[in-house]
């Protein structure tokens, strides 16, 4: 599946990425219900690592739902209503990044699937770091593209010692984060 660029996007709980969110009118919704629900990986790399100082980064994102690859060793979608058995989300963005910054609230992204439609969510996100984990979800309505007027929830996971590096002269060189995500209808 071909690279998508997007609007604006990342949500990881070390980055802060000011995004604006495109307002969109939701479209009539059709009597066809679809939905789908998926697994994935979120592979995130960071240039230079993040450490516990502001500094301009390049954050690379590469978002895997049902796809396996080198950083996506297992995922699962099931869809009602489309044909879309994978998708894809991968971009990349400068923008000021720390270890001890927190993720912008709200954004853009766009996610390709394997049946050649994509969906566009404007979201708002949460995060929760606990004991031993960080997660962020992500909520939202899927604004144009398949699955067009749909709710989203994402959930992005990841263990809190790979922060660990934050502390290291290099810093934190990448984040794998577990993924959930389901559309439905409203």
């Amino acid at each position: 599946m071909g690279r998508k660029r997007i609007m604006s996007w990342l949500a990881v709980p070390a980055v802060v990425v000011s995004t604006s969110v495109m307002a969109a009118a939701a479209p009539a919704h059709s009597s066809t219900v679809t939905a789908i629900s998926c697994t994935g990986w979120d592979h995130v790399t960071f240039s230079p690592g993040l450490t516990n100082t502001l500094r301009s980064t390049t954050v690379t994102n590469d978002e895997d739902l049902n796809v396996i690859d080198t950083f996506s060793p297992t995922g699962s979608c099931l869809a009602v209503g489309s044909a879309a058995t994978a998708g894809e989300l991968d971009v990349a963005v400068v923008a000021p990044a720390s270890c001890t910054q927190i993720l912008s609230l709200t954004g853009t992204h766009t996610i390709a699937w394997n049946d050649g439609q994509s969906s566009t969510i404007p979201y708002t996100a949460t995060i929760a770091r606990g004991n031993s984990t960080t997660v962020i979800t992500l909520t939202g309505t899927v604004s144009s593209g398949e699955f067009s007027g749909d709710s989203v929830v994402q959930t992005y996971t990841a263990a809190n010692t790979a922060f660990a590096a934050c502390s290291s002269p290099d810093g934190l060189p990448s984040l794998d984060l577990a993924i959930t995500l389901t559309i439905a209808g409203l």
